[in-house]
């Protein structure tokens, strides 16, 4: 077959790392042709599989054309199906925005369309933002439906909810891991943190605002007030300047890196801790099992799809409590027993997810198959 892996949308989170796990695996799909087209966010990947015989490299960014957002069409990737003969779309994650003329199977990772219950828009936000967010929900609802009617989500509860929400759809599940760099240290870049004598509480993640983020200002005060000897910080891989302001008492416990390449996620989990994901929507976040591989116990949000990902080998909180947060960060950072049953969990854990080679191996099955049952239509 020749497939298409349109990965021209990405630009930040973890549909990098997806996409880049997943182009990274194509050499073993030899039967198959694939032309791969990446956003100029994805410049590396497109240096690690640009010499596989059954892979062609485009980079291109898509933009918001009218001609796009209206017609569903792109002269670029309209060009690209006809040329190429292209078999079937394999979208990483939408919406796309672009339809193609060809069958076409699109990721869901739009975890607002569907946990709507969320604490993020039932306490987390303002006014302003619940409009922005309806807004943005309404947008995201009507490309989805206009681009493909197959899907894949990397959770079995989400898969459930966009069946609902697009009733004539037919969706799969293929879970997330985390990227094959992990396993190959050979292949580690070193990010050499600051000398630090204390706690180091990690975050990799963007600034998305679902994210939760600012909550670690408060967890940082409750931790200095109750306990004044214990010295700790959070690192987050973003910019200060995407970060709410931090009283002066407190900047020290705060460390911004800024965004950071995959391969040097391992060496900062080597430096690290506890694992802290205050996220309040997710389908699904590759922090999770790429705290469990490195053996970094996890502090996370008390919420239904954290519990499903991570089992027992996380620590959980109330979401949108400081306080409970604090509570769970030093309970984990001063029991030695808690933290070694947290890592035993994580591992076994682990074996739930779909490895990187079982996701791609999954994936080219459901384009085989959409590609058969499309022929004897």
């Amino acid at each position: 077959m020749q497939i298409l892996i349109n990965a021209t949308n990405l630009k930040a989170g973890g549909g990098l790392q997806v996409a880049d796990s997943i182009c990274c695996a194509l050499k073993n799909f030899p039967q198959h042709h694939f032309i791969v087209v990446l956003s100029s966010f994805l410049e590396n990947t497109s240096r690690k599989i640009e010499n596989f015989e059954n892979v062609t490299v485009y980079t291109y960014t898509i933009q918001n054309e009218l001609k796009t957002l209206i017609f569903q069409t792109n002269r670029f990737l309209d060009n690209l199906i006809k040329e190429k003969d292209i078999d079937i779309v394999l979208t990483i994650f939408g919406p796309s925005r672009w339809k193609p003329t060809c069958p076409h199977l699109c990721g869901f990772a739009s975890a607002q369309l569907v946990l709507r219950d969320s604490p993020y828009y039932t306490q987390g936000l303002s006014l302003q933002n619940r409009i922005k967010e309806t807004l943005r929900r309404w947008i995201l609802t009507f490309y989805y439906k206009r681009c493909s009617t197959f899907f894949y989500t990397e959770n079995p509860m989400i898969s459930r909810l966009v069946e609902k929400l697009f009733k004539r759809s037919i969706v799969y599940t293929v879970t997330n891991y985390y990227n094959q760099v992990f396993n190959k240290t050979s292949d580690w870049i070193q990010y050499c943190l600051p000398t630090f004598k204390g706690i180091t509480l990690l975050t990799i993640s963007s600034a998305y605002l679902h994210k939760n983020l600012g909550i670690a200002i408060g967890v940082a005060k409750i931790l200095k007030q109750e306990h004044p000897d214990f010295n700790f910080r959070f690192v987050f891989t973003i910019t200060e300047e995407e970060y709410p302001e931090i009283p002066v008492d407190l900047r020290e416990h705060f460390l911004f890196i800024g965004r950071v390449d995959i391969a040097e996620c391992p060496s900062l989990y080597q430096q690290a801790d506890i694992m802290f994901q205050p996220t309040l929507l997710e389908c699904f976040t590759a922090t999770y099992p790429e705290a469990m591989k490195m053996e970094v116990p996890i502090v996370t949000t008390d919420l239904e799809f954290a519990r499903g990902l991570c089992g027992e080998a996380a620590m959980y909180y109330a979401p949108l409590s400081a306080q409970d947060a604090a509570e769970a960060i030093y309970k984990v950072a001063t029991e030695k027993a808690l933290k070694t049953k947290l890592t035993d969990a994580g591992k076994q854990q682990l074996q739930t997810y779909d490895t990187y080679d079982q996701r791609a191996e999954k994936l080219i099955r459901i384009l085989e198959k959409i590609v058969q049952q499309n022929s004897n239509a």
